[in-house]
C-alpha cells in the first residue's frame, strides 16, 4: 500500500510532463483552438486526481473525479468536440500511466493493483462523458429539430458517440419490446453468439442464467421503462453454457412523451473479479465456521447428554412418564436441529438470490446461533427493534454472513466478558442496524484501515471478514461506519435502502 502512495505522489507532481506525453488528434488544432488552450489544465487536474486515488481511500477522490468528468464533458460538448475526441484524451492518461509505471523499479503485483485502480477511474470518467453527451446531444436534437442542417449535426455526433461506444464497451441496443437491433464485436465475444443469431432476440430471455429471481429482473424492467438509467452487476448465460458476470448500465432513450422507445446496454466483464470475491467469502465462511465450533459443540452435546439420559430412564410400565421422556427428548431434538441448520447457512454453496425478508427474523436467528458461544465468553447480548419494521431486498445469506461477522468481532473485543447492543430502526428511506459493544475499542490508524485486505488486529485473524462485509453491504447499494474509542468500545452502524414502504411485517 506504501508503495502505491509513494507512485501516486510521483505522479501527481510530474502531472504538467505527464500531459505533454498525451498522443495529439490530427486536425484537430485547426479547428478547435480554443479548446486546446484549456486542454493542458483539464488533463493536468484529471492526473493529480488519478494520483490521488492511489493515496486516499473512500468516495472522495471518485467524486472529484465524477465532477471533472461531468464539467469536461459539458465543455467538450458545447465547444462540438466528438465525443470520440474527448475520449481519447481520457482513454490516453491510461497509456501514458502504464508508460510511466515501466520507468519505475516496482513489483508485478503492485503494477497490476495500480493498474486496476487507474482502469476503474478512468471508466468512471468515461462514463459519466459519455452520458452527459447522451443527454446534451438529445437536448440539441429536440431544441433544433426543426432545421435539417441542426439535424444532420445531431445525427454526425451520436454517430460519433456509437463509434466510441463500439469500441471501448460491450455495447448492445434493443427496441421498446427488448428485441436485440444492434450489438459490437466485444458483445459477440463475450456471448459466444454470431451478430446473425442475436438480432431479434429478446435480450432479457437469450442471456437468462437461472442465478437471478424473477422479481430482481422484474424490478430491472420497470426501471427501463419508467425511463430511469439503471445500473448493476449481472450474471448472463453464454451460447456455450458458461456463465459470466456483467457490470452494467441501461439507458432508456425516449420519446417526446416520455415513453422508452430503445435502450442502450453499455457493459463490462467482471467474471474474474466476481470469481475473486467468491473465493474470499468462502474463505471467510471457513474461517467463521472455525471460531463457532467450540460453542456450538457444547450447545449440542448438552441437549445429546439430556437425550441418551432420558433414554436410559424410559420403562414400558410407566407410559405416562415415558410421554414426558418424549416431549423433552423432541424439544432437544429440535434444538439440535436448528443449530445445525442455522450453521448450514454458512456452509453450503448457493446462488446470489435477492428476495424480501425480515432482517430482524435474521438478526435474532445469529443471536440464537451464537449464545452458546456467548455463554463461554460471558458475554450478554440484547436486541430492540421497533414493532414495525419494512422488508429488505437483498441476499438473505450474505446479510446473514455480515451479522455474524460483527457479532464475532465484538465479542473477540470483550476478552474479559462484557456487553453487545443491537438495534433495529427504520429512518427515512433507510434501515439501520447498530452493533455497539463496551469492549477494547480502537485507535484512529485502526479506523482507518479497516476493511483493507489481509490487515488484522486479531492474532489468529485473516483479515478478510471485513473486507467481505464492505463489499456485501456495498453490493446492497447499503453503507457502514464505524464510531470507536480506545479501550472504551466500538459502534457499527449499518444502513440498507428501504426498496419498499408497503412491505412492512404486522
Amino acid at each position: 500500500m506504501e508503495g502505491c502512495r509513494e507512485l501516486g505522489t510521483k505522479i501527481i507532481n510530474n502531472s504538467k510532463q505527464l500531459v505533454d506525453r498525451l498522443s495529439p488528434i490530427e486536425n484537430l488544432e485547426a479547428n478547435y483552438t480554443n479548446y486546446l488552450i484549456k486542454l493542458p489544465y483539464w488533463m493536468e487536474t484529471l492526473f493529480s486526481y488519478l494520483g490521488q486515488s492511489l493515496m486516499e481511500e473512500g468516495n472522495l477522490v471518485e467524486e472529484k473525479i465524477q465532477r471533472w468528468a461531468n464539467a469536461f464533458g459539458q465543455r467538450s460538448s458545447e465547444s462540438e468536440i466528438p465525443l470520440d475526441h474527448a475520449l481519447h484524451f481520457i482513454f490516453e492518461t491510461r497509456v501514458v500511466i502504464c508508460e510511466f509505471l515501466e520507468e519505475e523499479s516496482i513489483t508485478a503485483d503492485t503494477v497490476t493493483k495500480i493498474c486496476n485502480n487507474i482502469h476503474l477511474q478512468i471508466d468512471l470518467a468515461a462514463r459519466s462523458i459519455v452520458t452527459h453527451y447522451t443527454t446534451f446531444m438529445h437536448n440539441t436534437k429536440k431544441a433544433l429539430q426543426h432545421t435539417n442542417r441542426n439535424l444532420d449535426i445531431s445525427i454526425a455526433e451520436l454517430n460519433n458517440i456509437r463509434t466510441a461506444l463500439f469500441e471501448a464497451t460491450i455495447f448492445s441496443i434493443t427496441d421498446k419490446d427488448n428485441h436485440i437491433i444492434q450489438v459490437n464485436d466485444h458483445f459477440c465475444r463475450l456471448t459466444k453468439y454470431d451478430r446473425n443469431e442475436l438480432i431479434g432476440q429478446d435480450h432479457g430471455k437469450i442471456f437468462v442464467s437461472g442465478v437471478h429471481s424473477d422479481e430482481y429482473l422484474d424490478h430491472i424492467k420497470q426501471e427501463i421503462k419508467a425511463g430511469r438509467v439503471w445500473n448493476g452487476e449481472i450474471c448472463n448465460k453464454a451460447k456455450d453454457g458458461s456463465l459470466y458476470w456483467v457490470d452494467t448500465t441501461i439507458i432508456p432513450f425516449l420519446d417526446p412523451e416520455g415513453v422508452a422507445y430503445q435502450h442502450i446496454s453499455i457493459q463490462y466483464d467482471v467474471t474474474e473479479k466476481k470469481k475473486t470475491e467468491e473465493i474470499l467469502l468462502k474463505s471467510e465462511k471457513v474461517s467463521l465456521i472455525g471460531d463457532l465450533a467450540a460453542g456450538i459443540a457444547h450447545e449440542i452435546r448438552n441437549p445429546l447428554t439430556s437425550i441418551g439420559g432420558l433414554v436410559q430412564l424410559f420403562n414400558e410400565s410407566d407410559p405416562e412418564k415415558n410421554a414426558f421422556y418424549k416431549d423433552i427428548i423432541l424439544t432437544e431434538i429440535n434444538r439440535i436441529n436448528f443449530i445445525v441448520s442455522e450453521l448450514m447457512v454458512l456452509a453450503k454453496p448457493h446462488a446470489v438470490y435477492f428476495s424480501w425478508f425480515n432482517i430482524t427474523d435474521s438478526v435474532q436467528n445469529v443471536i440464537d446461533l451464537m449464545q452458546p458461544e456467548a455463554n463461554l465468553r460471558n458475554v450478554v447480548i440484547s436486541f430492540e427493534k421497533q414493532d414495525r419494521i419494512p422488508l429488505v431486498y437483498g441476499e438473505k445469506n450474505q446479510l446473514t454472513q455480515v451479522i455474524i461477522n460483527m457479532i464475532k468481532n465484538a465479542m473477540e473485543a470483550l476478552p474479559n466478558g462484557g456487553r453487545i447492543q443491537l438495534s433495529a430502526a427504520s429512518s427515512g428511506d433507510n434501515i439501520v442496524l447498530y452493533i455497539k459493544d463496551n469492549g477494547v475499542g480502537m485507535t484512529e490508524e485502526q479506523k482507518k484501515r479497516l476493511g483493507e485486505p489481509f490487515y488484522t488486529t486479531k492474532f489468529n485473524g485473516t483479515g478478510l471478514g471485513l473486507m467481505v462485509c464492505f463489499k456485501i453491504i456495498q453490493n446492497h447499494r447499503g453503507t457502514i461506519e464505524v464510531d470507536s474509542v480506545f479501550n472504551e468500545g466500538t459502534t457499527f452502524t449499518i444502513t440498507l435502502p428501504m426498496h419498499s414502504a408497503a412491505n412492512v411485517e404486522p
